[in-house]
């Protein structure tokens, strides 16, 4: 490339990335991906490292991008707030480890703390002899926006460290960010006011239509917020405290800026430092020697990271050695000491050969894309997810386009974009289906997300799904009824509804293909057995539409039998945390939903078929097959758990507490009965459990409260050696 044309293209990235990064840090509605955003950006510094003569000190790759914003006092930090240079791959790694080592003047592997980069808000909070004093946004990196006023709506953010001894002066960095289903929820109330507003200027317009008001959903969906971290920083910066007031944020810090009284030897002691002060900090972080063991800690934490309550983009790699750190200094930009390392999705071109239609079990329609099969993340990729009709209309995706594909978290593939500059004069815009393809019924639009579905209960494809929904692992684990042998079922044993399934004999099942003696012996065990599953199986099983796993449990532990669900009003229903309408006088979509599927004679038949089968239809923590497990410490209490444990990941003490009939909270309330706590926690939840006279147990506690409920249920002799904990 000669000079000149240098010349020009670095001017237009520079525009483009100051443009993008507005539309990121201050309109909170980005136009393209981060994995896009930094290919600028890369595109740029190497443009300007080979033709330093057009360098210029305010370029994007020389300063921190700014978020300040009309509507809020503009306060210096105290000490520059800079962003992370990134990495993508080892080679990229490794530079950045030789560039340090050279710098120290360290021959052997340095020290790294590898810690999750969180997909949020950067923030600023400064504490003055323990009081929270100023809470600034990251702004332009020398000065933030002042949003002090809005910090009751970061929820663990104190006001007043803990503890008798606190420094003089804390300037501590972290992220705002919005837990998922904070997100989930006000996403699904904007839904609904914009639904019900779009509604009523349809029904105005078309007052004197016999035909029912038309209103563009897809244009709903896309006023909708994208993503909890655009949404956590709009938040933060809402002027109107009555909208604030409905909202959670919460915080994790992460690093110091300036201080006085607070010492700290390496970066690995400071979440356990900040926790001690009552400070949220990083909840996963692990040490490492040299290039290699950081990036073994980056891929232990892209297994885990799935599993936190919000989201992450990234790793950051940290010199653990905090002393180390002043020596190896810092750019306008970036610390020297410090990296990001970025995950990004894989993606390929190919083309779209052909677009088809498949029918689940709750009727939804969903588009699949027929690709030109290619290689993606170390598989061949042949089909990929369409998502919905608006989305294939949004962004306009015709067959025989060359597409973008993308392996989302490296497992589902799904069609980003249209590559339009390669369409053909002969393209036409893909046409959906107004009728079912299998069974050619009428399509309609309903539910909660108002996707086209098949209203027909008895089309083939949603039969077949919705046993073999009911048959999996997650709901009645009935081991042996896969989907094929479903529809062997349904094509061979004239099998329609669950209840059927129940009617099945040994004889029936040695009549389908592939089936012997002991395979069909162990299939009618395993349908025996499945009759005393949780009640919350047996609901989610139903398939009630917009009813999941965690509104399952939630159902059965209110109204601990599903005759009770059954007679429950929508009005009832909506009464329970979570499933609230969008007014008091409503009732909500999952409510309905849950009344429109009992009130259904079809389904009520079904029922009654499944009662006399002898399916369980009680909440096991009210009447537990094995009455023992009664006894157990932990049946019909409250638990919260805090820090890392070291003999099991925190999902698998989840389900053990529920299956000896306990519950678990994600804080620490009046209402919790106990909080156990890893060694060395000392953050939120400890304080939160002092100030309730909570009772703590320590990890050892915890286990041998395990063993004794094992014991229980087992039937073990030896009742009068069981802890009496509370």
């Amino acid at each position: 490339m000669d000079e000149q044309s240098a010349k020009r293209r670095i001017e237009e990235l520079r525009e483009e990335i100051a443009r993008h990064d507005r539309y990121y840090r201050i309109d909170n509605s980005p136009k393209i991906s981060d994995d896009d955003f930094d290919l600028l950006v890369r595109e740029l510094r190497s443009l300007e490292s080979e033709f330093p003569r057009f360098r210029v000190p305010d370029s994007p790759t020389e300063r921190v991008g700014s978020d300040s914003s009309e509507g809020f006092k503009s306060v210096g930090h105290l000490s520059p707030m800079l962003s992370l240079d990134n990495v993508f791959d080892t080679s990229e790694l490794e530079d950045f480890d030789s560039r340090l080592r050279k710098i120290l003047g360290k021959e052997g592997d340095l020290d790294y703390c590898v810690e999750p980069k969180i997909d949020g808000a950067g923030i600023s909070a400064v504490y003055e002899n323990g009081k929270l004093s100023r809470l600034l946004t990251r702004g332009d990196g020398e000065s933030g926006d002042d949003i002090t006023c809005n910090a009751f709506v970061i929820k663990n953010l104190p006001l007043k460290l803990s503890g008798n001894s606190f420094p003089k002066l804390l300037e501590i960095r972290g992220e705002c960010y919005m837990e998922r289903g904070e997100f989930e929820r006000i996403r699904e109330e904007a839904r609904r006011e914009y639904e019900a507003r779009e509604l009523s200027k349809a029904r105005e317009r078309d007052f004197f239509s016999d035909s029912s008001p038309a209103v563009d959903f897809s244009e709903i969906e896309r006023k909708l917020p994208s993503n909890p971290r655009n949404l956590a920083a709009g938040t933060m910066k809402l002027l109107d405290r009555s909208v604030l007031e409905k909202r959670s944020l919460k915080a994790i810090f992460y690093s110091i800026g300036a201080s006085e009284g607070f010492v700290f030897e390496r970066q690995s002691d400071l979440p356990g430092i900040l926790e001690g002060l009552g400070l949220p900090a990083v909840n996963w972080f692990g040490t490492a020697k040299g290039s290699k063991g950081a990036f073994e800690k980056i891929c232990e934490l892209e297994e885990v990271r799935s599993e936190f309550p919000f989201d992450t983009d990234g790793a950051v790699v940290k010199l653990d050695d905090c002393s180390l750190h002043a020596k190896a200094g810092m750019t306008s930009h970036s610390p020297r000491w410090a990296v990001a390392w970025k995950y990004r999705a894989k993606r390929a071109k190919t083309k779209l050969l052909s677009i088809t239609i498949q029918v689940g079990r709750t009727g939804a329609v969903t588009p699949v894309a027929e690709l030109e099969p290619i290689r993606l993340s170390g598989t061949m990729v042949a089909r990929a997810t369409l998502h919905n009709a608006g989305y294939i209309s949004e962004k306009d995706i015709r067959v025989g386009d060359e597409v973008v594909v993308e392996k989302a978290g490296e497992i589902i593939p799904a069609v980003i974009e249209p590559v339009a500059e390669s369409r053909g004069p002969e393209s036409v815009p893909f046409e959906f289906p107004t009728h079912c393809p299998e069974c050619g019924t009428l399509l309609k639009r309903y539910g909660e997300k108002m996707l086209y579905r098949c209203p027909n209960a008895e089309c083939p494809p949603q039969i077949v799904e919705r046993l073999s929904h009911f048959a999996s692992r997650d709901c009645m684990d009935i081991r042996g009824l896969g989907d094929k042998t479903v529809g062997q079922l349904v094509e061979h044993l004239g099998v329609r509804d669950f209840a059927d399934i129940y009617s099945l004999t040994r004889e029936k099942i040695l009549s389908l293909k592939e089936f012997e003696k002991k395979s069909a012996d162990n299939l009618v065990k395993s349908i025996e057995d499945s009759k005393n599953r949780e009640l919350w199986r047996l609901i989610f099983g139903l398939g009630i539409l917009e009813i999941g796993e965690r509104f399952a449990k939630i159902l059965a532990k209110r109204f601990g039998s599903l005759d009770a669900l059954m007679g429950a009003s929508a009005e009832e229903i909506s009464a329970i945390d979570g499933f609230g309408g969008a007014s008091k006088n409503s009732s909500s979509v999952r409510a309905l939903s849950i009344r429109a599927f009992f009130d259904d004679p079809h389904n009520a038949e079904t029922i009654e078929k499944l009662r006399k089968a002898g399916l369980n239809f009680k909440d096991s923590s009210e009447t537990l097959f094995n009455p023992s497990v009664q006894k157990s410490p932990f049946f019909g209490k409250s638990f919260a758990i805090t820090g890392t444990l070291e003999s099991m990941g925190r999902s698998r003490a989840k389900t053990l507490i529920e299956n000896f009939g306990g519950r678990i909270s994600s804080s620490v309330t009046k209402g919790t009965d106990a909080l156990i706590a890893a060694k060395g926690s000392n953050g939120s939840k400890m304080r939160n459990a002092q100030e309730f006279g909570t009772r703590i147990i320590s990890e050892g506690e915890f286990l041998e409260m395990l063993e004794s409920s094992e014991k229980l249920a087992g039937g073990i002799e030896g009742e009068s050696e069981q802890m009496t904990l509370f």
